[in-house]
């Protein structure tokens, strides 16, 4: 299989969910047969090419294709978009960023995505922005985000040009429910990928998370009436630069399993967003203690075991300290997380079930091409 895959910036490093979710299809694309990536390297959307990440790609057996390679001016259209993007954010008016905004849907030109394509047989596009993008041979949309859940703009016209992509791929369940009750039914549900890690249980807590509002709203919500104030914590990732508070910090670490080795109950206190957290479903392969601000778990089918959901700090701190005082109980509260990863996330399945999907659309393909003859 052939196959050319769209992303709107590098995905290297991986540290982001986006990112890892783009990897995920990269690599398995990558078992499949050649897969080439065509991305931008700057405004709009793109971001992150270097000699660096280049070199990566090359070595892991990716051919990039930039816009800026193809295209050195931006085009009446793209200027649009970027106009419109300067005066949106101008305005503070992030939610101008729906489906059908100029600054998105026009970054990538027409006759540059049809020339990548012309020899694959396989489109493979990240985010639902370029779903409009049309193609001979089977294409693929990957739902980062359903943007008519946070966005204002282009409603009817995502639901019509998500209608026309051989498969939809769905980070969250619900997303892949609100579609079908739209009509789409070429979607099928892929949470995030994570492998399993063994890890033994402590009474250590850990906070995981970006520097992103969503999460800095998670914490100010920890934080609400001095709750958390003289509870010792660790807090990981961009998040630890932005806290206050007399709490450990780790900004960075190279292994992302780092926080659920070193801590046996992790806080998920970011209820804000759409689709699935990533460190939700890590802490869930890890077998953690999971103590969930309600919306936390979003995206994954329902649990009444495997995580503990609270809706004020305070039930939260309650739960901690439960927790904390009790081996025992930290130690069956984490197999029932694992129990869950197991039934609803096991990598290996979902990794499966993606490949199939994959291979289903190869045949399609090859089966219309006889058709034709």
């Amino acid at each position: 299989m052939k196959s050319v895959v769209l992303t709107p910036y590098c995905p290297w490093p991986a540290d982001t969910g986006a990112k890892i979710e783009m990897l995920k299809h990269l690599s398995i694309l990558k078992e499949l047969g050649e897969c080439q990536i065509a991305s931008a390297a700057s405004r709009p959307v793109g971001a992150g090419w270097n000699q660096t990440t280049f070199a990566t790609a090359q070595m892991l057996g990716y051919e990039v294709f930039l816009r800026e390679h193809w295209q050195r001016r931006l085009s009446a259209q793209g200027l649009y978009g970027m106009l419109y993007a300067i005066v949106c954010k101008g305005l503070r008016f992030d939610r101008a960023f729906g489906h059908a905004n100029p600054y998105h849907r026009y970054a990538f030109p027409l006759l540059w995505w049809q020339g990548l394509i012309r020899n694959a047989q396989l489109a493979v596009i990240n985010y639902s922005y370029w779903a409009r993008l049309p193609a001979h041979i089977p294409k693929v949309v990957i739902l980062h985000d359903l943007l008519s859940d946070i966005m204002v703009g282009g409603d009817r016209l995502e639901t019509e040009e998500l209608g026309q992509a051989d498969l939809v791929v769905a980070i969250s369940k619900i997303e892949e429910e609100k579609l079908r009750a739209r009509g789409v039914t070429t979607v099928m549900w892929s949470p995030p990928l994570v492998h399993p890690c063994e890890t033994g249980m402590n009474s250590d807590v850990g906070i995981i998370g970006s520097g992103n509002a969503f999460n800095l709203d998670g914490m100010k919500w920890l934080q609400k009436d001095g709750a958390f104030d003289d509870i010792d914590l660790t807090v990981y990732g961009g998040l630890a630069d932005k806290v206050t508070g007399k709490w450990r910090r780790v900004p960075s670490y190279e292994d992302i399993y780092t926080p659920y080795r070193q801590c046996g109950i992790i806080l998920l206190t970011t209820a804000l967003g759409t689709g699935v957290q990533i460190k939700a479903i890590e802490a869930l392969a890890c077998g953690r203690v999971i103590i969930a601000r309600k919306g936390a778990m979003r995206g994954i089918p329902p649990s009444a075991e495997a995580w503990i959901e609270v809706e004020t700090a305070n039930e939260m701190r309650k739960q901690l300290e439960r927790f904390r005082k009790d081996h025992r109980i930290r130690t069956e509260q984490g197999n029932k997380a694992r129990h869950y990863y197991d039934t609803y996330l096991d990598s290996k399945t979902i990794a499966g079930n993606l490949r199939t999907a994959y291979m289903g659309l190869l045949q399609t393909e090859k089966s219309s091409v006889l058709l034709d003859r």
